[in-house]
Formats: C-alpha cells, sequence, structure tokens
C-alpha cells in the first residue's frame, strides 16, 4: 500500500516536500542567484495535480511498488535532472568549448543539495507513477475487454472526413526539403550558374524518389503541375489512412474502447494529417513504422503458438522491405529484430524454418535492390550521414581536451573534420554544420557545398581513401571514449536532452506541424516545374486554420503523446510494468519491445535534438505496443 503505516500528517508532508523537489529549477543561463523553486503557474499546477492524482488512485487501488518501478522511476528522474543540467549549454572559454552542465553539482554545497533533493523527488513521485499507472491500466481493461471494434469501413472514413479539413485547405499539397531535392535528382535538373546537374543519391532513398517522380508524372501529364502534386499526396493519404484504421482497429480488439478511441485520436490529429498532404518520404515511412509493427507482432503470435501460415510470412517480407527501403538505416531494425527472434524461437524449440526463409528471401531482395541501385550508378548516401554523434563527441574531446590527443590523433580527426573548423561549426544539439565538415556530402543544402563539389573540394561518391580515413576517425572514437566515458555520456545527454525528456515541451521549442507551405529555398533546390505549383487557398485561410490545428495539440492528451520526449519515458515505463509481473512469458513479452526499443534508440544518434521529424514514427506505434503488452499481462493473470 502507499500509505502503509505512516501516520497521515507525516505522510502528507513527506508528499509536500517531494513536490518542492520536483519544483527545484534549472536556470539557464548558469546563476546560482536564481535557483529557486519554480514560481511558473502550469509548472505548480502540473506537480500539484499530479501529485493529487497519485494519491487519489492510491486510496481506490492498492498499490504495490516493486523493485522494476523504483529502477524505472530512478532511471527517468536521472534523464529529467541530467538533461535540464546539460542544456545550461556550453562554456565558450579560451581553452575550449565545455558543456558546463555540472555546475550544478559541483559549485557549491547548496547546488548539490538543491540538485539531489530535485532527483529524490522526482525518482519518488515517478516510481509510484509507474505503479499507478501499472494498477489502473489493468483495472480499466477488465471493464472494457469485451467491447467490439467497429467497422474497419467506418474507422477508415471518419479518419478521411476528419483529414479532408486538411487536404481541402493545402491542396494540392506541399513539398517538404526532402522531397524537393528529389524532384531534382528525378529529373536530372541542371543548374548552368553553378555548372552542376543533380544526378541519382541515396542520400533520400533511390526507391521512394522513384515513386514520387513517377507519381508526379502522371498526374501531372493527365492534368497539369497542381495535380501531379496531388497524385503523390492523395498515394500518401490512401496509405496512411489504411494502415492508422487497421491499427485504431487492433488497439480498439486488444484493450477496448477507452484504448481504441484514444488510438484514433492521435492519428486523427493534425500531426498526421498534415504530414499526409506533405511530399515527403517520412509521410509513408511513419505508417510503414506502424505496419512493421503490426506483422511483427502478429508473426510473434503465430511462432508463440506453432500456427504457421504462408500468408502471414509473405505480408511480412513484404512489409520489412518497404519498411527497409523507406528509411536507409530502417534495415537495421528489421535485420537485428527478426535475428533476435529466431534465436529467441530456436531456444524455446519453436518451427523457425518458415521465418529463415522469409528472412533469407527479404536479404536477397535488399541486396537485388542494392545491387540494381550500383547498376544504374546512384551514388550511396555520404557516410558522413550516420556519423554526426560520434563527430560530435570526437570533437567535443579536441575541442575541450586537446592536450590528451597526440599528434598522429588529431591528424587523423583533421582528415576527417578539419580542427580549425571544429570551434566555429560546434553545436552540441546540432551535428550538421560538423557534418558539413566531411570530405564527402550527398547533403547538398546550400550553393556554397554545391560549388565545393563542383570544385572537388569535396565529393558526393565517397572514395577509397575516404572510406579508410572514415574507418581510422571510428577506431579512434572508439579508443576515446574507453578514455573519455563520462564526457561521451555528457555528449550524448546533451546532443538528445530534449529526446530524454518530455519536459522540455513546456518551453514549445517543438516542430510537431510541418507546415511551411509553398517554401523557396532558392533556384538551387527547386525542380524546373515549380513555378507552376500554387496554392489553392489564400495564405489567410491557411493560416487560419493553422491556428485551429495548434489549439487542437494543446490539448493535454495529445501533447503529452506527442512530446518528443514521452516515447523513451513511456518505453521505460513498459519495461518497469513487464519485469513487474510475475508471468511466465515475461521473456516472450519483453520481445514485442525489441523494434519499439531499436526504434527510439535509432533517433538519438540523428542529427539534430528535439527534431519532431525523427519521432512521430515512434509515436505512432505507442498505442500498438501497449495494447499488446497490456492485454498480455491482463490475460495471463486471469
Amino acid at each position: 500500500m502507499l500509505k502503509s503505516k505512516i501516520k497521515p500528517e507525516f505522510f502528507y508532508i513527506s508528499w509536500l516536500f517531494i513536490g518542492m523537489g520536483m519544483l527545484i529549477a534549472y536556470p539557464t543561463p548558469l546563476n546560482s542567484d536564481n535557483r529557486l523553486l519554480s514560481t511558473n503557474s502550469y509548472t505548480v499546477t502540473m506537480v500539484a495535480l499530479w501529485i493529487a492524482v497519485i494519491l487519489y488512485l492510491a486510496k481506490k487501488w492498492s498499490i504495490r511498488v516493486t523493485k522494476a518501478d523504483v529502477i524505472g522511476g530512478i532511471i527517468l528522474s536521472f534523464l529529467y535532472n541530467f538533461t535540464f543540467m546539460l542544456s545550461a549549454g556550453l562554456d565558450d572559454s579560451n581553452k575550449g568549448l565545455t558543456l558546463v552542465g555540472t555546475y550544478y553539482l559541483t559549485h557549491s554545497f547548496l547546488d548539490c543539495a538543491f540538485s539531489v533533493f530535485a532527483m529524490i523527488g522526482w525518482a519518488v513521485t515517478l516510481t509510484y507513477t509507474i505503479s499507478v499507472i501499472r494498477t489502473y491500466c489493468i483495472d480499466l481493461l477488465q471493464l472494457d475487454e469485451s467491447y467490439n471494434s467497429p467497422q474497419f469501413f467506418k474507422i477508415f472514413g471518419c479518419l478521411m472526413l476528419i483529414w479532408s479539413l486538411t487536404i481541402i485547405t493545402y491542396y494540392p499539397g506541399q513539398i517538404s526539403w526532402d522531397a524537393l531535392r528529389q524532384f531534382c535528382e528525378f529529373e536530372g535538373r541542371h543548374l548552368s550558374y553553378l555548372n552542376f546537374t543533380y544526378t541519382p543519391t541515396n542520400h533520400q532513398p533511390w526507391f521512394v524518389t522513384l515513386i514520387f517522380g513517377s507519381l508526379f508524372k502522371i498526374g501531372q501529364k493527365l492534368v497539369n503541375t497542381n495535380f501531379g502534386v496531388f497524385t503523390v499526396v492523395l498515394f500518401q493519404t490512401l496509405v496512411t489512412g489504411i494502415i492508422y484504421s487497421i491499427a485504431t482497429s487492433f488497439v480498439w480488439k486488444k484493450i477496448g474502447k477507452i484504448g481504441g478511441i484514444l488510438t484514433f485520436i492521435l492519428f486523427a490529429s493534425p500531426v498526421f494529417s498534415t504530414y499526409a498532404i506533405t511530399i515527403d518520404k517520412s509521410t509513408i515511412y511513419y505508417a510503414l513504422c506502424v505496419a512493421y509493427y503490426l506483422v511483427f507482432l502478429k508473426l510473434l503470435e503465430d511462432i508463440k503458438h506453432d500456427e504457421y501460415s504462408s500468408h502471414e510470412y509473405l505480408l511480412y517480407l513484404i512489409t520489412s522491405f518497404f519498411f527497409s527501403e523507406f528509411r536507409n538505416d530502417s534495415k537495421y531494425i528489421v535485420i537485428i529484430t527478426t535475428t533476435m527472434l529466431i534465436g529467441y524461437a530456436l531456444v524455446q524449440h519453436k518451427k523457425v524454418r518458415y521465418l529463415i526463409a522469409a528472412t533469407a528471401t527479404l536479404i536477397i531482395l535488399l541486396f537485388g535492390w542494392n545491387s540494381y541501385l550500383n547498376y544504374k550508378k546512384v551514388i550511396p548516401g555520404a557516410m558522413s550521414e550516420p556519423l554526426t554523434l560520434p563527430a560530435r563527441q570526437v570533437s567535443y574531446i579536441y575541442l575541450n581536451d586537446k592536450e590528451s590527443l597526440s599528434k598522429q590523433e588529431i591528424s587523423t580527426i583533421n582528415r576527417v573534420t578539419p580542427v580549425k573548423e571544429l570551434r566555429v561549426n560546434y553545436d552540441v544539439s546540432s551535428g550538421d554544420n560538423l557534418k558539413n565538415l566531411f570530405p564527402m556530402n550527398t547533403f547538398l543544402n546550400g550553393e556554397t557545398i554545391i560549388n565545393d563539389v563542383v570544385d572537388h573540394k569535396i565529393t558526393l561518391r565517397t572514395t577509397q581513401t575516404q572510406k579508410k580515413e572514415i574507418k581510422n576517425y571510428l577506431k579512434l572514437w572508439i579508443t576515446l571514449g574507453f578514455k573519455h566515458p563520462i564526457k561521451y555520456t555528457e555528449v550524448y545527454l546533451a546532443a538528445n536532452s530534449k529526446y530524454f525528456n518530455p519536459f522540455f515541451g513546456l518551453q514549445g521549442e517543438y516542430n510537431l506541424l510541418f507546415l511551411n507551405y509553398y517554401p523557396n529555398y532558392g533556384d538551387f533546390l527547386l525542380p524546373t516545374w515549380y513555378s507552376k505549383y500554387s496554392p489553392f487557398f489564400s495564405s489567410k485561410i491557411r493560416n487560419n486554420v493553422q491556428t485551429i490545428f495548434e489549439a487542437i495539440l494543446a490539448i493535454p492528451f495529445i501533447s503529452m503523446i506527442i512530446n518528443v520526449g514521452f516515447p523513451l519515458w513511456w518505453m521505460t515505463v513498459l519495461l518497469s510494468v513487464v519485469l513487474s509481473t510475475t508471468n511466465k512469458e515475461k521473456n516472450w513479452i519483453l520481445i514485442s519491445l525489441i523494434p519499439f526499443v531499436l526504434m527510439v534508440t535509432l533517433y538519438t544518434v540523428t542529427p539534430i535534438n528535439g527534431y519532431s521529424r525523427y519521432v512521430i514514427g515512434t509515436t505512432a506505434v505507442l498505442p500498438l505496443i501497449t495494447a499488446y503488452i497490456l492485454e498480455n499481462i491482463h490475460h495471463r493473470l486471469e
């Protein structure tokens, strides 16, 4: 029990102090004189309501705190406090660029005491929050488990009806920066003033570029340029709408009406409708995250019950291939997930020949597509893309502790990222500037970089010499990681502070609505037909609708779920819930979390801290994995 044998007076006083600990502020820039309790009315109200809800629910249910709850609470408290500390920024001193977040632990005894007080307050509250969520959700399932899901077409029809406001308002649709680049590559746009011609690259998957380019050409030939854009938007809308409707039905059947309605609200929200009308690889990729998870969970159930259907394995094969090709690094999620599934099935003496056959076929398809790309001389994405986090960590060691590096090590760094340019280009929250220092680059985000390509200062295709230099750079990165593990950890936390802490969202710093209408980034990024592409409605109408959308996103449930820091926190909660059960099939349920854990891990190595576009696919699968885990735990407890 939450209250146990503690005297009521001491019990409530204890929670008062816990609430005060949660209100300890981390002022930025650093100023010890401002190290006080937060006076922000929103924050104070949130903490007060949070503790009140815990105490209220504790009276209704018997709350049993487990070791897993405590561990989960401590982890989340660590993430909350340390990410706020590290968000204090960098000290631009004469010696280098240093993270100064540990100031709140080392500056004075009082600062250290405040920080420890905050950690304890958050750890206690989060521990009991996890316990309450586990108890409350299981009890809620018992109320709704017999509720039937509406027919798929009713869900799909309602979703399309709500999305129609966005589709009509922003007709014919909008085009992201990445997609504009893809259209330039598809048509081989020539920039005479730069003496440069766009050539096919796999920076944005060429598989997706072919789909977008082909659909646009069909619509353009049938009607006009605007309809060409709308043809791609219509394709995206139908594909994503169907997948999200299936997912809503899945959750509805698993945990009942409340879960189904909340899932529908999530997918009907402007976050997903504004992406549906935005030509971008991410739009369909988010839906493919959901589709992959759906077929993975179905396959997991089939293997567990020794039920084998060629239809299910074929669907898994197709979905895995598309999921892998819509984002280059998604294939690692598929390969790791499937390998672990095969390994666990073998340990449990389950039949795996169908799964192995499907996996082998998928690998053949992936290698076959890569062979096709090589045959067509499509340039692979530059090796700078996945190295933005290592570059920030290595550069930080150079800027902060240059004396610890040998001349050979500095030379290794210099060949990949010129050391004279590190200081001016270093930003712990963004790796794009460091990425542009690499000797190879397919991220042509400006005329200067294009000129560097034309002048052979950098290359689009990675040379053998550059591959060797990158290999040496990665070896040094690993070596320095063993020498400076704390500094590496600090950079990792600072580089992902907003992904690790949903309470940064209170500052409203996220790109949740991808509405930049009809952007003009400069002639270097515009397809030849761009001048014929125009909106149907006026800017005033579009702006008014955007205001409505922003109001919708301010609704508590939606604003909480779509926060970029929420998926990692919810993953920790789910892990705590699973580990707290006495279910004999606990390990099997943990297998279901593997793709989710990998998706969360993936966006923590991306270039930009807190960029919502990297997270929405993970947000989309939250209802699926939550429903699957809660439903399995509930039925095993019966």
